[in-house]
């Protein structure tokens, strides 16, 4: 069986587009995304359906942290042992070692040109907004999409692109460690 946890949270499709996995809109039931002032913890074998992830291919995790608080993440991060806690004037902060691999890196920006498609005309395609291919697109999403298939656990998050309501987008992050949801928060 499936159980929910829920805790309330206190502080284009173009005709012309080519049918990639790239190209084609997940159809989303407005009901699947619930309640953006949320967190929940979702368990058991049907996780991944009750989270809305299992329509990307993802369904092997058990347990699914969704919409966590930024208190619920700090916790999974310290359980999780992702990084450190400084001790800081303001309070207590979460620091996490990425490595080599650290700040922005706007020369590793890929975008899929979908030829004929809208967004194909208007994109600025260049040096910072490098095209790649659907087929690219396709074989690392499937990587990706076997990557979580062998976890135990991961994190959703949704929210909104966009500040205006009659332009902002639904947006879903799927990751695999909490600290990666402050960069979608």
């Amino acid at each position: 069986s499936t159980t929910t946890k829920i805790f309330p949270t206190s502080h284009f499709h173009k005709s012309h587009q080519v049918a990639h996995k790239s190209a084609v809109p997940i159809i989303d039931d407005h009901n699947i995304r619930g309640d953006y002032n949320s967190s929940s913890v979702i368990e058991g074998a049907h996780a991944c359906a009750k989270a809305g992830i299992s329509n990307l291919g993802i369904n092997g995790p058990s347990t699914i942290y969704k919409n966590q608080t930024f208190e619920e993440l700090f916790q999974h991060e310290v359980a999780n042992n992702e990084g450190t806690v400084a001790h800081a004037e303001c309070g207590d902060t979460f620091t996490v070692d990425t490595g080599k691999f650290t700040g922005r890196s706007p020369k590793d920006k890929w975008i899929v040109k979908n030829i004929g498609s809208e967004s194909d005309a208007n994109i600025d395609w260049g040096n910072v907004n490098q095209p790649t291919s659907p087929e690219v697109f396709d074989e690392l999403y499937e990587k990706a999409v076997n990557h979580f298939n062998t976890l135990d656990k991961a994190y959703v998050f949704d929210g909104f692109c966009g500040a205006n309501p009659n332009s902002q987008r639904k947006i879903r992050f799927v990751h695999e460690m909490a600290w990666q949801q402050h960069f979608v928060t």
